[in-house]
């Protein structure tokens, strides 16, 4: 799975409205391995920024251009 697979703006948006682990089993198998993808991601900023986030604006008007 590449990253236009997983950082399209449903999937971003889907992952903001919900971001926690406990509702992944309400995806598909498909759908779960891109929310842990991005969740991935987005903790990995956390720990290693020091603001602690993703532009997740920047991606989402990125999304419009793939």
């Amino acid at each position: 799975m590449d990253a236009l697979d997983v950082y399209t703006k449903i999937n971003i948006r889907d992952y903001l409205a919900r971001p926690e682990e406990k509702y992944d089993k309400e995806y598909s198998k498909e759908r779960q391995e891109i929310r842990k993808y991005i969740r991935k991601d987005d903790l990995k900023a956390k720990q290693g920024h020091p603001n602690g986030q993703l532009d997740w604006g920047y991606l989402l008007r990125m999304a419009d251009s793939f």
